[in-house]
């Protein structure tokens, strides 16, 4: 599979390191630039290349400046605690860029990372649209609506001095008792996640910016949280060949230019090792068997799964002798000393390869270049020609046109129109009838459903605030719930009523409720964003799912029970399915 490049793909993205398709200037520009760079900065500057640190606070406090100077760190990763307003965060950004400057005679740019894949996993939330999460766009299969998020999503960070995307997630969400990726898949079928990813790293690349395929070789059949614990995937390898690395390796067949590790055994590639810690896994598979030539990142080594395993510094040393390129943490201080001091003496004494760090550090470097920082923050050389400077400023340029484009795209705002695409019913299809809206009566909290019901024809009189579940007496839940089964009724169920709901559920069909001359069904409002929880959809009901917790996913609830219309029954593997 390749990517099917667009006019504004052709002037503005490297697809990768051979073959890309740059204009001229800048192709010329990377083929030779990144070793250049390399051969002149110290051995300490390359080590410290390897790594990339969060930090404490929303300004370059004192040990972000230390890890910068001292350690020469390669990149930065924020969080929800560093991150204020847009021009906070670009004031953060710029400030940590100006320090890097200062701290060689020959800078290299920081790479400023982040997770936003939308739905429950956001960290910025001024200057970037709230944008659903991959299970929701993945039930569009629009993959023009997915490479649109992915634009939006990139283009906005990239404004805000955000250029390394931790994003799209392509692990295929084929376990429904996955703890820890469900909703942040774009589906259980490996064909969707691979048709939806490619489009959503098409877009970022559009934007400026890099998409991180995440986690390989695929997290999506686990039962346990690898922040906690150590997973193990126990498929044979023609099992994952056939699904978990489906994305992957179409991925790497397009050209995608970063990927990030998964702190998973898989005893079919190796049995001893998690793959971020394995050379089997991402050096014999990974780069040689798959031919993967791009940027690879561990997934955050303070994670339990591999921390748990060994102290900091041979952690860090088994994750670069495996074939890591950035070893990331989400802390700052000791924890970068401690990496810093073991690599270092590790490359002085033989006992790692500098010819591997070379080639390590020229990858970081030349995706760096090719993103434009070198640019963008005056870190360029006397050398270098004007040419690139002035394609970088037309790649920005196209960037700013399409993004205005997109705006005429969708004269609703793009967040709506994915928001409203998203909405399927679990198990079957809906019919929404031309009276409904006349029928039905909303029983919500979310104060943005409840003022949309408003102004989609629902009296207010029909309108009822439920109690939120910490507060209100399982008595009064309840109540809702019988009601529920004896009229046409819409109920918003959250997380914490979902074992209020499937036992009133269970008490109604024994009772026999709605079975005879039952015409309107019950609709569910789910909007906790995870479908994959056993959820019991009645005979005489249906249960639409935004399978997304963001404003606009539970308001379009409300727009598509009031939308005359079908609603389509979602593609998923649910829990009694499997």
């Amino acid at each position: 599979m390749k990517y099917l490049l667009t006019p504004l793909l052709i002037l503005s993205t490297c697809i990768a390191s051979c073959g890309s398709f740059l204009p001229d200037p800048i192709e010329e520009f990377a083929k030779q630039t990144p070793a250049e760079i390399v051969k002149q900065m110290t051995l300490e500057e390359k080590v410290g290349q390897l790594i990339h640190v969060g930090m404490s606070g929303k300004t370059s406090a004192a040990t972000l400046k230390q890890d910068i100077e001292t350690y020469h760190v390669g990149g930065v990763i924020l969080f929800e605690a560093n991150l204020g307003s847009a021009a906070e965060i670009r004031a953060l950004t710029d400030s940590a860029q100006q320090i890097a400057k200062g701290a060689s005679k020959n800078p290299v740019p920081l790479f400023v990372s982040i997770d936003q894949e939308g739905g429950r996993v956001v960290r910025v939330k001024d200057g970037v649209d709230q944008l659903p999460g991959a299970l929701a766009v993945g039930q569009t299969e629009d993959e023009g609506m997915a490479e649109d998020v992915g634009f939006r999503t990139a283009s906005q960070l990239a404004k805000l001095g955000i250029h390394l995307l931790l994003a799209p997630v392509v692990d295929v969400n084929n376990n429904p008792a996955n703890p820890v990726i469900n909703s942040r898949s774009f589906s259980g079928d490996a064909e969707v996640v691979t048709k939806m990813a490619l489009a959503y790293a098409r877009g970022v690349q559009a934007a400026g910016a890099v998409p991180v395929l995440k986690h390989f070789p695929g997290h999506g059949n686990t039962n346990t949280d690898s922040h906690t614990a150590l997973p193990t995937v126990k498929n044979d390898l023609a099992h994952m060949e056939s699904l978990e690395l489906v994305p992957f390796r179409a991925g790497i067949a397009a050209g995608a230019p970063a990927i990030m590790s998964a702190h998973i055994v898989f005893p079919a590639l190796d049995p001893g090792e998690p793959a971020t810690l394995s050379p089997k896994i991402l050096k014999d598979y990974l780069r040689v068997k798959l031919g993967f030539k791009g940027l690879t990142l561990t997934d955050a080594l303070e994670m339990k799964a591999v921390a748990d395993r060994y102290p900091p510094p041979i952690l860090a040393r088994k994750a670069f002798n495996a074939g890591l390129d950035v070893l990331l943490l989400t802390s700052t201080g000791e924890r970068t000393k401690s990496l810093f001091e073991s690599l270092l003496a590790g490359f002085k004494s033989g006992e790692l390869s500098v010819a591997d760090l070379d080639a390590a550090v020229t990858r970081q470097v030349d995706r760096k270049l090719r993103t434009g920082l070198f640019h963008e923050y005056g870190m360029t050389r006397p050398e270098w020609k004007s040419d690139v400077a002035e394609s970088f400023k037309a790649r920005t340029a196209a960037a700013d046109a399409h993004a205005i484009k997109l705006t005429q795209k969708y004269p609703d705002g793009l967040n709506t129109a994915v928001s409203r695409a998203s909405i399927s019913a679990l198990r079957k299809v809906f019919v929404v009838a031309p009276d409904l809206k006349q029928k039905v009566k909303l029983f919500a909290r979310s104060t943005a459903m409840i003022e949309l019901a408003k102004t989609r024809g629902i009296d207010q009189s029909r309108i009822t605030v439920t109690p939120s579940p910490v507060t209100a007496a399982a008595a009064t839940f309840a109540g809702f719930c019988r009601i529920g089964m004896q009229c046409p009724e819409s109920i918003a169920v959250e997380l914490a009523d979902f074992d209020l709901w499937r036992w009133n559920l269970l008490v109604a069909e024994v009772k026999g409720a709605g079975k005879a001359g039952r015409q309107v069904p019950v609709l569910i409002g789910l909007y906790s964003g995870n479908p994959y929880l056993n959820i019991r959809v009645p005979d005489f009901g249906a249960v639409l799912c935004s399978f997304s917790p963001t404003e606009e996913s539970v308001k379009a609830l409300v727009y598509r029970l009031t939308d005359v219309g079908t609603v389509r029954q979602a593609r998923l593997v649910l829990a009694d399915e499997k």
